[in-house]
């Protein structure tokens, strides 16, 4: 592990060199796009992209007072040399007394799986941490809550608002407070910066200034108390709900990542909520923000940050498992509809189905988490095949035991994606598995035989099985006979047994 000094060197170092990089590659693309003509929009964003970058190079060299990379590190050390007073603003720690921050609750002996972070401020006229919290707990498991433990932030400068806080908590919550699974905590005032003459970037008014260079702030307290208490870190609003078995969704996502070089893994795609970190990710991040605090908002800084570490792409899991469900914002007179588009709430429509255990295969590739799996559980989501689909592709289910049906629906495309619907295929059962079949891959069932073709709206349902077929059957598989470019959406499998 580098040492304190050490590591904030190379990290400027890499931010000076990177922000330089990205700068001229973004003037090059700036020059292209406006020498051939294309979109204005594109121009325009890249245009504000260079100016950030910019903008983000000059922060440095005048924090630093232009000679921070020109500094060795006996010069650092110095106490009275000069130069190393020019570069305290770069080389400053973040560090949060974990055990005085905390004013209700206990920290657990053991580090657990997830910290989940929720700073809280007075809003007007709304208080919706309540909600968040009934949700939190309402879709996670005792087991979950071993080893989860939920950080409330209190927030506000007002010390009423996070009393208030502090007693709702306790009052409404005490069960899970006495498990360690919800802590409330409070920073004292000496961590904030001085708050005034802050920089009016992105032309906004002085008061969002201060308010989102404040949240800033926020995130860096939430990051530097959390760094022990779990093996990872996920950012939550206080306005926001979650999706059943969220816990279980993260540690899927993790897994499924786990060969990727990722930095942060989003849960949600609306700002800075659902974003999770490895906690020995969390005082690099907390040094980040609070270097830029009035320079961006977190929405913007993480991003940088994920950059920095070399992280490429975004991962983004779909479908999200948190939304926002606030209007009236911690800024004043300010009211916000933000709504992820990834957040599934619609469970199967035909609930008296029984749907009996089974296992759900698919050659199509899937759009991120949208798994072949969701179409026949009673999870929030739909199987979501990503184009292109061809003849003889398949989607199978596999019983657990030999089933006898009586009916069989499935339903394509959806109200968002009418057109992702299955063009032309075939519903068919089979009563037999080889027994070469893999334990774990897909098994191998023989001998099919065809139950229905689906219609123009692509959608089929079979009933009086239990006449018709007179044997039991442990598979149930949808073949498509013809190609199609369209994405293919499986809103539902419903199925009905005889017995």
């Amino acid at each position: 592990m580098m040492p304190g000094r050490t590591w904030n060197r190379v990290l400027l170092l890499a931010l000076f060199v990177m922000f330089s990089l990205n700068t001229w590659l973004v003037r090059i693309l700036v020059t292209v796009s406006d020498s051939d003509g294309s979109g204005d929009s594109d121009s325009k964003s890249l245009v504000k992209q260079r100016d950030t970058l910019l903008d983000t190079v000059h922060v440095l060299q005048a924090k630093c007072k232009g000679d921070f990379f020109n500094v060795d590190q006996q010069q650092v050390n110095s106490p009275t040399n000069e130069k190393a007073e020019n570069t305290d603003v770069c080389l400053q720690q973040v560090h949060v007394d974990s055990k005085d921050g905390i004013i209700l609750g206990h920290q657990r002996n053991t580090k657990g799986f997830l910290t989940i972070g929720i700073p809280t401020v007075k809003r007007e006229k709304k208080l919706y941490i309540q909600e968040t919290l009934n949700s939190l707990i309402e879709h996670s498991t005792s087991q979950d809550r071993k080893d989860v433990v939920i950080v409330v932030f209190a927030a506000d400068f007002n010390n009423d608002y996070n009393n208030h806080i502090k007693d709702l908590v306790e009052s409404n919550f005490k069960e899970y407070v006495n498990e360690g699974f919800i802590q409330v905590v409070k920073a004292p005032e000496s961590f904030y910066p001085p708050l005034e003459n802050l920089k009016q970037n992105f032309g906004d008014e002085l008061e969002r200034v201060i308010w989102r260079s404040k949240q800033v702030v926020d995130y860096a307290y939430l990051f530097s108390y959390s760094i022990d208490v779990a093996q990872y870190y996920i950012q939550l609003e206080d306005d926001v709900i979650a999706t059943p078995n969220y816990v279980q969704s993260i540690r899927e996502y993790i897994d499924l990542n786990q060969n990727e070089q990722w930095v942060c893994l989003e849960f949600s795609e609306l700002g800075f909520i659902g974003k999770l970190f490895r906690s020995s990710m969390l005082q690099r991040l907390s040094q980040f923000v609070m270097f830029f605090f009035e320079e961006q908002p977190i929405d913007y800084l993480f991003k940088y940050f994920n950059l920095l570490h070399a992280q490429q792409k975004s991962f983004l899991r779909a479908p999200s498992i948190f939304q926002h469900i606030g209007t009236i914002s911690s800024l004043r007179d300010k009211e916000q509809v933000a709504q992820d588009r990834f957040f599934e709430t619609k469970r199967r429509a035909h609930g008296d189905s029984n749907n009996p255990p089974a296992r759900v295969f698919s050659n199509m590739t899937p759009f991120s988490m949208y798994l072949p799996n969701l179409a026949y559980s009673n999870q929030p989501g739909y199987f979501w095949g990503k184009a292109p689909i061809s003849a003889g592709d398949y989607l199978l289910i596999a019983f657990n035991q030999p089933v006898r049906l009586k009916r069989v629906l499935v339903d394509t495309g959806s109200d968002a994606h009418p057109q992702d619907i299955l063009q032309a295929g075939v519903l068919e059962v089979s009563r037999k598995i080889l027994p070469s079949s893999p334990t774990k891959g897909t098994p191998v069932c023989t001998d099919y035989e065809k139950l229905g073709k689906f219609t123009e709206k692509g959608q089929i349902d079979v009933d009086d099985l239990e006449k018709t077929l007179g044997y039991d059957v442990v598979c149930l598989r949808i073949t498509m006979i013809r190609s199609q470019v369209q994405w293919l959406v499986v809103q539902e499998i419903a199925v009905w047994t005889a017995w």
